[in-house]
């Protein structure tokens, strides 16, 4: 075994592997930043090229972009409010209201260090745990899934804050909308009016950037056709950029607590970065020493999503190595990958390729650090980009969204779709109705009605199905908690404003 490993360690340090590290890295940041250029079509890309590289190679690059593209959506998220991934989604809650304030530097590398810690948490998890942990995954049925994503949807408690009844009817509206498109059972059009393009539902990035992106580039136009005195964002000088160590140290329960859900998260196939983002961001509003502040401005508010959604990035390699299920889209990429060298992830990886899979291992820390160092000195140039002007950046954010909108698939439909939701995203800021809340409803929405309907088919439409298993219970119960604790602590502020008026 210790030779095993030396030998990984090896031929992750040849200067081939360091520099498809680095370009992938590199590639990753850039895609990420732009919205709608994924990380993971670049590894769709690069993945017949990795044919021939040599396996640790392959594999390292691909990581790295994946890393690279993870916090890579963070950047434009912070600056400009439009997330260039849906895991960047919950960043922007935080981080762009910093950058309003002029500590956009700050920000990103908040955003920056938590993302580096959460990964290389769950780096070391899959190194030292994996196939324990995907043990426990197997764990996990329909059962399991409606009872997490049924928690899940307790993040719009946080989100809707004192609009509790606007946040729940946005996150039904979200729900709804992503029934439009196939049946995820029978495989039959809902929703879709005749029209050929709607039957196969909204992709989820022309509808991320419409509603975040666009609606604020709306609300920044009609400011300047107002004459009013639009929202800019503020220059920074040098010390409003940097970040102590105080304020690093700060955040360190919130970004243990959120690479442990990043890490869950990831670990269990079809959740993804943005559960565990939203997961991350609500959570982490327990352990902030002035909770008022999320969501107007609050580096905790940018420590936490980012670290459960980086953590992500190496716990979907637990299933992947340990039983060959690919946890997302870029592991099931990462999976051809191997296939394509010849490697057959499962149970007996480890004695059939030892070498390879630690030479993999040493490859996720290496792509940390050089995804740390690389964006730390990548962010001074980005950050200055705040300080042009208003008008001059929104016709290229709007250039930017629709590329990234129309790149996903070219189609002009996805561009008309990222429009229409921005229209819908602009009248909800102005009726002061959470965004956020719609998007939770459309991500969560169909991983949960097909978990439902998975189970009811198995069980002969038995719903006492989801109270049979104990961590489904477990996970019930902590909803209900969530709710109830909610409202007492809602029930609790009224009575002392009404015992303080008197």
């Amino acid at each position: 075994m210790f030779q095993d490993i030396l030998a990984g360690i090896s031929m992750m340090f040849e200067p081939m592997t360091l520099i498809l590290a680095f370009v992938g890295v590199a590639l990753g940041t850039i895609l990420g930043a732009i919205p709608g250029l994924t990380s993971t079509m670049g590894i769709a890309l690069l993945l017949p090229i990795t044919f021939t590289l040599s396996p640790v190679a392959a594999i390292v690059m691909l990581t790295a972009m994946y890393k690279g593209g993870l916090f890579g959506g963070s950047i434009s998220a912070i600056l400009f409010n439009a997330p260039g991934t849906s895991a960047a989604a919950a960043t922007a809650l935080d981080g762009h209201q910093l950058a309003k304030q002029g500590k956009a530097g700050k920000a990103i590398r908040m955003a920056l260090i938590a993302s580096a810690s959460g990964d290389m948490f769950a780096a070391f998890v899959l190194i030292i745990m994996a196939g324990l942990i995907a043990k426990f995954a197997l764990l996990f049925g329909p059962a399991e899934y409606t009872a997490v994503i049924l928690f899940a949807f307790t993040m719009v408690l946080g989100v809707a804050e004192k609009s509790l009844m606007k946040g729940v009817l946005a996150t039904a509206a979200g729900v709804l909308i992503a029934t439009v498109g196939y049946d995820p059972i029978t495989s039959i059009p809902r929703f879709e009016f005749g029209s050929m393009e709607m039957s196969g539902g909204f992709n989820i990035v022309p509808v991320l950037i419409g509603l975040l992106a666009i609606s604020e580039v709306f609300l920044q136009i009609e400011m300047i056709f107002r004459g009013e005195k639009f929202d800019k964002l503020k220059s920074n000088d040098l010390g409003d950029s940097k970040i102590t160590w105080k304020e690093v140290w700060s955040t360190r329960k919130i970004i243990l607590n959120s690479a442990g859900i990043g890490t869950f998260i990831g670990s269990l196939p079809g959740l993804g970065p943005t559960i565990a983002a939203f997961l991350g961001y609500k959570s982490g509003k327990k352990f902030a020493k002035d909770p008022e502040k999320y969501g107007k401005g609050s580096i905790e508010g940018v420590a936490a999503p980012e670290a459960a959604n980086s953590a992500v990035g190496s716990a979907n390699l637990i299933p992947l190595i340990s039983l060959g299920i690919p946890g997302d889209v870029e592991a099931a990429l990462i999976l051809g990958a191997l296939i394509i060298q010849g490697i057959t992830p499962g149970p007996q990886i480890f004695e059939n390729n030892g070498p390879i899979i630690y030479g993999i291992y040493a490859g996720l820390i290496v792509a940390v650090l050089m995804n740390f160092i690389f964006n730390w000195y990548f962010i001074r140039g980005v950050s200055k980009i705040q300080n042009i002007s208003v008008k001059v950046m929104i016709p290229i954010i709007l250039v930017l969204c629709t590329a990234g909108a129309y790149g996903m698939d070219q189609r002009i439909f996805d561009v008309k779709i990222m429009f229409f939701f921005g229209v819908i995203g602009y009248l909800m800021l102005k009726f002061k109705i959470p965004t956020t809340a719609l998007l939770i409803g459309f991500i969560l929405g169909p991983i949960f009605e097909r978990s439902v309907r998975q189970g009811l088919v198995l069980s002969g439409n038995d719903i006492m199905y989801f109270f049979k298993s104990p961590i489904a219970l477990i996970f019930f119960f902590l909803t209900i908690f969530t709710i109830a604790r909610h409202f007492y602590k809602d029930l609790k502020e009224k009575k002392n404003n009404i015992n303080q008026n008197f």
